[in-house]
């Protein structure tokens, strides 16, 4: 922690003392967490940023607080007032019992930014981020570099927990996730992105040093053009269709064999069977199984289908929308998934959301 309460129950700062001043309240000072309670100790060194911490069995919340963690969120700290933006460091809001890293004043808006570099549940997550919502501050979280998972120069891999920080402020602004590492100084934004598998995510990827960007940037909208998704689809569905899987993966085997069953393989699949979508990771399964199954069960041998029953067949599938507290609109897979057949001529629909198919070749 940046800060903790002394024996007079005033807040004390450490990172901009000098050592002789730290030397001091090391040996002379008691200083207690403002959350727990719980007596601190100081921690400084010439590569350590002065900062408060828990004795090893402490429980506290912010007891597992790492240097990495105290170094980014000192480094947001002052980033923030070098833009001279009002900005108070783990300020306590007592009406939610809330701490947030950073607590930014906007005008009349009012910002919780939040630098998570542990694991945290998504329960947790929730529950912070609509405490937030609840007293009309908006959240910004942002994660550490070290949970960035980067494949390529425009591909991260973002699992399930991954997920729960996609952040879309508004419905016209693209899905958007953000880090920074404290080691490198430097912001990486991840927008306007499709998932070609159940976890890999193609975007526009943009690193900026701290010095180089301003809090603007992440309200900033910065789309992909199209044909970048296109080609970098093609290129994966030619590698997917000729991937042999491995023995471990039993539930792709599965869904091969429940495929041969059909009368089909990923040979001969139609193309639309696995095509990107934005709010894939709403789903539990690679989009492959569920489209196949759209495919299928609707397409080939209904011809003529509601959106009910595709929820029907796929809803066990979907995360509840709760699990996505940072998406300000009505992202659903499925809509999307059946506008891109639209869009290729595979579906024509009617404003009782009822689907006809139109041919099953382009």
């Amino acid at each position: 922690m940046l800060q903790a309460l002394n024996s007079d129950g005033e807040l004390v700062t450490l990172y901009n003392l000098s050592a002789d001043r730290l030397s001091k309240l090391k040996e002379e000072g008691r200083f207690y967490c403002p959350d727990c309670k719980e007596e601190l100790i100081i921690r400084a060194g010439e590569k350590v940023i002065a900062h408060f911490a828990h004795r090893k069995k402490s429980t506290c919340q912010h007891g597992g607080e790492g240097i990495y963690h105290e170094k980014g969120k000192l480094d947001l700290y002052l980033w923030l007032r070098k833009q001279g933006i009002p900005v108070k460091l783990e300020f306590y809001l007592a009406e939610i019992k809330q701490r947030p890293d950073l607590l930014v004043e906007i005008g009349t808006k009012t910002l919780a930014i939040e630098y998570q570099c542990a694991e945290i549940s998504i329960i947790d997550m929730k529950k912070r981020t609509e405490s937030y919502l609840s007293a009309g501050i908006v959240p910004l979280w942002i994660l550490g570099g070290n949970k960035l998972k980067r494949l390529s120069s425009r591909v991260l891999k973002l699992t399930a927990n991954d997920a729960s920080y996609i952040h879309q402020f508004h419905q016209h602004f693209p899905l958007s996730i953000y880090y920074y590492c404290s080691t490198q100084k430097q912001f990486i934004f991840f927008q306007d992105f499709s998932f070609l598998s159940q976890t890999k995510a193609f975007g526009n990827l943009l690193i900026l040093s701290i010095e180089k960007c301003i809090l603007k940037d992440f309200f900033t909208l910065r789309k992909l053009p199209t044909y970048h998704l296109l080609q970098t689809w093609r290129h994966e569905l030619q590698k997917w269709r000729n991937r042999p899987v491995p023995v471990h993966q039993k539930k792709e085997t599965a869904w091969r064999q429940w495929l041969y069953l059909q009368g089909l393989n990923v040979q001969t699949l139609p193309y639309f069977v696995n095509l990107p979508i934005q709010c894939g990771f709403m789903l539990k399964t690679p989009p492959w199984v569920w489209q196949s199954r759209l495919y299928l069960e609707l397409i080939v041998k209904q011809r003529k289908f509601s959106f009910r029953n595709a929820m029907d067949i796929l809803n066990t599938q979907l995360y509840p929308a709760s699990h996505f507290p940072l998406i300000h609109s009505t992202l659903h897979p499925i809509k999307e998934y059946f506008q891109q057949l639209e869009r290729i001529g595979i579906l024509k629909s009617n404003k009782q959301n009822i689907y006809v198919v139109i041919r099953l070749t382009v």
